[in-house]
């Protein structure tokens, strides 16, 4: 090459690395749109599968309480509240003494299975029929050592089922009329009050509260969306959102409760999950 010659230079022109750039950005934009969707999609999944979950582990719980209420144990059917009394152990007196007023019964696993701290009462089977009356463990716990022995001596076998045996007190008091005598079933009962109101985790929803006789309303679900109701079926017919005579006739509860969570961000919509269960109840005559 003689020494006058134009060198060439290596490099890119101006409209070159313009055009790179351009095609750089596009490139860009489609690769943070496509992010954008599918973590959109993916918010989207995850909390419509934890709305699912919510709903229908609640449900679950309530069911299996609300499924074993005894016939009669319904208190209050409103659209929002419900208010059952579902068995903690159910026995037989198998002696009655102090004119009525203290029974031995036999139930499965004895004191030492029952959650005390839920009883709200006892029932007595008189005529067919459950007759529920309020008292607290405290009046009605007689725990006697003898209870297993007084059994025996009226025919029952208590062999390996001593510690199964226990004493209730103040029967007369509970059950004036007509009085408990040996061979009557009687039940231990819990008394649980299920609400539908506003959340206490989330201003903009409502929750499923649980509550115990005596106790303090809990929230055991939230997200639950405002056409939230239970409904009844009386005698087999079709379902109302309120029951105000009649109680003992409800053979099923429908609890409806729809899930609803907010938008996730881009969202244009809530997530809803529609989410309903019927639950027919196990009458214990």
């Amino acid at each position: 090459m003689s020494p006058g010659a134009a060198r060439v230079r290596a490099g890119f022109t101006l409209v070159e690395t313009l055009i790179a750039l351009v095609l750089s950005m596009v490139i860009l934009l489609l690769v943070s749109h496509t992010f954008l969707v599918q973590n959109q999609f993916y918010a989207t999944q995850t909390l419509r599968v934890g709305a699912q979950d919510n709903v229908r582990a609640a449900t679950e719980l309530m069911a299996s309480e609300v499924r074993n209420v005894a016939e009669g144990g319904v208190v209050v059917a409103g659209a929002r509240t419900l208010t059952v009394r579902s068995p903690i152990a159910i026995g037989v007196l198998c002696d009655v003494s102090g004119s009525g007023n203290i029974g031995e019964v036999l139930t499965d696993g004895g004191e030492g299975a029952l959650d005390t701290d839920e009883v709200a009462g006892l029932a007595l089977l008189s005529g067919g029929v459950w007759n529920f009356v309020n008292a607290p463990w405290t009046s009605v716990d007689g725990s006697d050592a003898s209870s297993a022995v007084n059994c025996f001596n009226n025919g029952a076998d208590t062999v390996g089922m001593r510690d199964e045996f226990h004493r209730l007190a103040g029967l007369a008091t509970i059950f004036p009329s007509p009085l408990p005598t040996e061979g009557d079933a009687v039940m231990i009962f819990r008394e649980t009050t299920f609400s539908i109101r506003p959340s206490q985790l989330d201003a903009s929803a409502l929750g499923l509260f649980r509550q115990s006789f005596g106790g303090t309303a809990v929230e055991f679900a939230t997200g639950i969306d405002t056409t939230a109701q239970f409904r009844f079926r009386t005698a087999g017919a079709g379902f109302t959102d309120t029951v105000a005579s009649g109680l003992a006739d409800i053979d099923a509860v429908q609890i409806i409760a729809h899930a609803r969570s907010r938008a996730p961000t881009g969202g244009a919509e809530d997530i809803v999950f529609g989410w309903s269960v019927n639950v027919p109840l196990r009458t214990i005559r």
